[in-house]
């Protein structure tokens, strides 16, 4: 009897033979994808670091200080993407995504830089606003160095807009705060004043505001003071602005500005002063030594009796009870502590 041959042809054979191929190279395409990106990744970076050294070596920073300014750009932007992508803690999260996207378009500004003044064109605001950025890269890379670490010490509360939420409004605090300082310290020294004076008047009145903005809720003193320092940084800054800008401007604005400006220091010493006096309590309600009388509410609590009725029993009949106890004990190991 003869037998059938089993043996695969290109017709029998071909479609099956051609599925496994295409799963082979789909599987090898998945494998590779990853290392593929990791390695553009990091050419990409090493380009970027290598620009922003040229940089620093055009502005005249020795080879170490050019591989730092590489480092404190590049370095910090992929510590950045690490944290923000394999990050466990929440607040540290928000934080450096926070942080990434202020470090991303600096990292190119510094790069676009180097490639306008290599390149000889003629963009004069770009190479300075690369030559400025360069110039405090020092001090900004502490900035998340610092602030992550303190974010670090921060309960996780495992909701990531929350917490951008929470950083995005004391940055822009922050921002508003240093914002109208300087605007405060260019009202003085544009009306003539000597520059460390404008300065202790901008501490004065930025100080101030603070301190009313963390008592706010306390009294209406301090809601008072919030609203008239926040009146005196908003008008200030307006008039600032104003001037800088070659707008026109109302000279009662100006007015109002400069007298608000002048009377700030006796302001801020007038608030603290009201601040002491509204904080002290009154004579009556600092001891029972004085024969006043306590309110109830500033009374001490008396010892609750489990038993109400015995107060009003006689002390001898009262003697003779045993008293109870109402909860049973119990011993840890499990035997009767008797």
């Amino acid at each position: 009897m003869p037998t059938q041959d089993t043996t695969p042809t290109l017709l029998t054979d071909g479609p099956a033979a051609g599925r496994r191929i295409a799963r082979h190279l789909i599987r090898i395409a998945y494998l590779a994808a990853p290392i593929i990106a990791a390695l553009a990744a990091l050419l990409v970076s090493v380009n970027a670091g290598a620009t922003i050294a040229r940089l620093m070596a055009r502005l005249g920073a020795d080879p170490i200080g050019q591989a730092l300014a590489g480092a404190s750009t590049v370095g910090v932007l992929a510590l950045l993407l690490a944290i923000s992508l394999l990050g466990q803690h929440t607040p540290t999260r928000a934080l450096s995504l926070i942080y990434l996207v202020a470090w991303l378009p600096l990292t190119v500004a510094l790069s676009a830089a180097e490639a306008a003044l290599g390149s000889g064109l003629q963009v004069g605001a770009l190479a300075t606003i690369g030559q400025t950025i360069a110039t405090l890269l020092g001090g900004l890379a502490l900035l998340p160095a610092v602030t992550l670490a303190v974010a670090s010490r921060r309960a996780d509360s495992q909701d990531l807009r929350g917490e951008l939420a929470h950083y995005l409004s004391n940055a822009q605090k922050l921002v508003l705060l240093s914002a109208t300082a300087g605007a405060s310290v260019a009202f003085g020294i544009a009306r003539g004043m000597p520059a460390e004076v404008a300065v202790f008047i901008a501490v004065v009145l930025e100080v101030s505001f603070l301190l009313a903005l963390s008592r706010a809720q306390a009294h209406p003193l301090h809601a008072g003071a919030l609203a008239g320092f926040g009146a005196v940084l908003g008008l200030v800054s307006v008039e600032t602005i104003s001037a800088l800008a070659g707008l026109r401007t109302l000279a009662t604005l100006a007015v109002l500005g400069e007298i608000a400006y002048q009377l700030t220091p006796a302001a801020g010493l007038a608030y603290i002063v009201a601040a002491q006096l509204v904080g002290q309590q009154p004579a009556s309600r600092r001891g029972s030594g004085s024969g006043h009388v306590l309110p109830e509410h500033d009374q001490p609590e008396r010892e609750h009796d489990p038993q109400p009725e015995r107060a009003h029993q006689p002390a001898s009949t009262r003697a003779a009870q045993p008293e109870h106890d109402p909860q049973p004990v119990y011993s840890l190991n499990g035997h009767d502590p008797k």
